[in-house]
């Protein structure tokens, strides 16, 4: 099985992923010997945390970057030195890895001048924290033309030389730079973490850091981020409704650590009659729900549940694709927003349409070749029984027996190998969701 990411502008393809969930591109700013050796105390706690498996809430590999500038050779050749030692010593440490890959990765790049628009700009683009090793006031002279909001921008921070203060600067909640913020204080020894946010100086709910938490896709999320966050400061009253017990006792362990959980009531099922005593929050995979989007106490929250596996046609079009699943989804009454990720075949890796679809409703796209497929098949472990014949369209084209309903389960390793909706077809293509474990 191969697991195809896109970041930025590129397509990582990593062998054998069965953990991982997430690729994390990280840029250093190194400018001094100095803010070398705190860089270097942050990659090995971001190796330590993630080796014990706890660096984030789901797996994932870590391409560290450090920028230097291309005239400064001694601290180029020192970084240099660094990641050679590195990665002699990772291979002494099997411990620290998966036994397929590295999980986290060093690297360097060059820039010629850090103020230039292509160096900022491949920084604010293609990474999700950038740590600067500057003064705040430099870092916002440089960025401040380059940002875009809160949903797009990486998580960015500043330290200053001596590294006594670690800045959450931009994207605290979202982007994530609150608690990179903490870890990198934990690295550097006598630091201090500066976190301005409002909901986090007074430890009070924020609805922001409960979906990135539980990996949820909030709708409307631009008008009601600030609305519920201040009403969570504001002291008001909070119903969580979990479609199905959602995560149920994570999701009531994690609210009772805020100094606002007595506001906040976690439930089973909707009320219509709360949503004129308290803002309701409602986990939902269900489209249906979005009937409720004009009552103003209601945000709905969509949890990543779903597989989709699909087959399709040489140089089917992204459109054909999208508006097949999205009527299948409307038809079944679930959300697009819903969707972890695709599965399809390998000889599909390269299916513009294909992957253009992935990457904009998934977080990745799972291969499986056509072995594992009929492997999986011959076992006699799924519960939908799709015939098993070399007579059929796809063993003739694919050598697999089947594509788009093995390829769901597969990705999603449900363990009842029951699909939430068997095979559909039209056109050229064909489709089957299951649900996540």
């Amino acid at each position: 099985m191969i697991r195809a990411f896109r970041t930025g502008s590129e397509k990582i393809r990593t062998i054998n992923p069965d953990s991982i969930y997430k690729i994390t591109n990280i840029a250093f700013v190194i400018l001094s010997e100095n803010s070398l050796n705190n860089a270097e105390k942050i990659y090995k706690n971001i190796v330590k945390k993630n080796a014990a498996g706890n660096i984030r809430e789901f797996s994932e590999i870590i391409n560290v970057h450090f920028f230097i500038e291309d005239k400064k050779n001694a601290l180029i050749g020192k970084t240099f030195n660094f990641i050679g030692e590195t990665n002699e010593e990772t291979n002494r440490s099997k411990g620290l890895f998966n036994k397929d890959l590295n999980r986290v990765i060093l690297d360097i790049k060059l820039y010629k001048k850090l103020s230039d628009n292509y160096t900022i700009k491949i920084l604010l683009g293609e990474y999700d924290y950038v740590i600067f090793f500057l003064a705040v006031g430099a870092v916002v002279r440089l960025i401040t033309p380059y940002i875009k909001d809160k949903f797009t921008d990486p998580g960015i921070i500043a330290i200053d030389e001596a590294g006594k203060f670690v800045v959450s600067l931009l994207s605290g909640h979202i982007g994530g730079a609150n608690r990179f913020t903490e870890d990198i204080a934990e690295s550097i020894e006598g630091s201090i973490p500066v976190i301005t946010t409002a909901t986090d100086t007074v430890n009070c709910f924020s609805l922001d850091m409960f979906a990135e938490k539980f990996d949820l896709v909030i709708e409307n999320k631009k008008e009601k981020i600030l609305e519920y966050n201040m009403s969570s400061i504001e002291g008001k009253k909070f119903e969580i409704v979990l479609e199905n017990m959602f995560r149920f006792g994570e999701v009531k362990s994690y609210i009772g650590k805020f100094s606002n959980a007595e506001n906040i009531n976690v439930v089973g099922a909707f009320d219509l009659i709360k949503l004129n005593k308290a803002k309701v929050i409602l986990v939902s995979a269900k489209d249906d729900s979005k009937i409720l989007f004009s009552a103003p106490n209601l945000v709905i929250l969509r949890p990543k549940r779903f597989v989709v596996g699909i087959g399709c046609n040489k140089k089917t079009s992204f459109e054909e694709i999208e508006k097949f699943v999205s009527s299948v989804f409307k038809e079944n009454n679930l959300s697009l927003n819903s969707i972890r990720n695709i599965a399809s075949i390998d000889i599909k890796e390269d299916e513009i349409g294909l992957l253009d679809f992935g990457f904009k409703y998934g977080r990745f796209i799972d291969f499986y070749s056509k072995d594992e497929i009929n492997t999986f098949m011959d076992s006699g472990k799924m519960a939908n029984k799709t015939a098993k014949t070399k007579e059929s369209v796809s063993f003739k084209y694919t050598g697999a027996y089947s594509v788009c309903e093995p390829c769901a389960l597969l990705s999603a390793k449900n363990e009842a190998k029951e699909l939430l909706i068997p095979k559909q077809k039209k056109g050229n293509v064909t489709m089957a969701v299951a649900t996540i474990n």
